[in-house]
């Protein structure tokens, strides 16, 4: 089946149900949300469209936001490139709505570039570029935390220095010294850990002069970030998680330096696309358009497949012993 949403996310599908942000409409009219389908017909059941009051969105340049499920209520959230982030029932009532940019000052961009939230046990975790009040007034690549059952503040992160670009790498969960920590690519070319329960920042190490986009990996005791951008090669990088925390939380988290960490790195680099784990084996497609097997222990390159001139927004995505690349 197919079925008239178009835009640039990525499907979520959750007891029968596919969940997807997309747009409708054109110029002042056009509006952004998400859509409900049933995922065996393709019957549109609900949607909860916004307007898109940034004229300056170029839709189907970038991928978007995609929704996320929470699998303890069933409630999808979404946010969209307009800076509304919202709650919903499987049913499509609304929970709880927030405006990012009126309330929290969070910037937008021509392209789209959208973040998508996550949820850890109570939380919401979402992320932009921000430029607010008192501490959180010079623009920052700042994370926040919402109940999720209710849509109240927790916390405001800025883990990282000054951004140069935007990022929509998604967190990635894990524990740090009996703490639930996340770790994320940011605006300013670095890796972070932060305090998902605090929002306290932990550590950070620089990679890159740009922004990084694409998320994190975790295998074993070792992140494997990659980066890159089209005018400048980057690299697939690991490195060993650090064991350290900072002294005193008012001091922010502590810098670390890549050379003491780094396990080994890859010649292989990409802007936005993400790599994903299979195993020991990390897949991602190049900037360049080569699909690429990297051995996630040492490095080495085990593979390329030429599939085309340029990607740089799909994942791979692995089922069944197989690789299925969108270009």
């Amino acid at each position: 089946w197919t079925a008239d949403f178009p835009g640039a996310s990525t499907p979520v599908i959750a007891k029968g149900k596919l969940y997807i942000m997309g747009y409708l409409g054109e110029g002042a009219d056009l509006q952004e949300g998400i859509g409900c389908f049933d995922a065996a017909t393709g019957k549109k059941l609900w949607q909860q469209l916004f307007d898109d009051f940034l004229s300056d969105i170029i839709y189907l340049r970038y991928a978007t936001a995609s929704p996320v499920i929470d699998p303890e209520t069933g409630n999808v959230f979404m946010q969209g490139t307009q800076g509304i982030l919202a709650g919903f029932t499987p049913d499509g009532k609304l929970l709880w709505k927030h405006s990012m940019m009126e309330e929290f000052g969070r910037l937008t961009f021509p392209n789209g570039r959208t973040a998508s939230p996550v949820i850890d046990g109570d939380l919401l975790i979402t992320r932009g570029i921000t430029a607010n009040w008192g501490a959180n007034g010079p623009a920052g690549d700042r994370f926040y935390a919402f109940d999720k059952n209710t849509g109240e503040f927790v916390w405001a992160s800025t883990p990282a220095d000054r951004p140069h670009d935007n990022s929509f790498s998604t967190p990635v969960f894990g524990w740090h010294h009996g703490k639930r920590v996340f770790y994320a690519s940011t605006g300013d070319g670095s890796v972070v850990c932060v305090n998902a329960r605090t929002g306290e920042p932990l550590w950070r190490v620089h990679l890159f002069r740009a922004g990084i986009n694409a998320t994190v990996l975790v295998h074993k005791d070792t992140l494997i970030s990659i980066f890159g951008v089209p005018y400048e090669p980057g690299q697939l990088v690991a490195m060993k998680i650090p064991e350290v925390e900072p002294a005193n939380a008012a001091a922010g988290p502590v810098v670390l330096e890549r050379d003491k960490l780094e396990v080994w790195a890859a010649d292989v680099s990409t802007s936005t696309s993400s790599p994903i784990l299979v195993d020991d084996m990390v897949y991602v497609v190049a900037e360049k358009g080569d699909l690429c097997a990297v051995d996630a222990n040492t490095g080495e390159i085990k593979w390329k497949v030429k599939l085309g001139i340029e990607q740089r927004n799909s994942c791979p995505l692995y089922a069944d012993g197989k690789l299925y690349v969108p270009m």
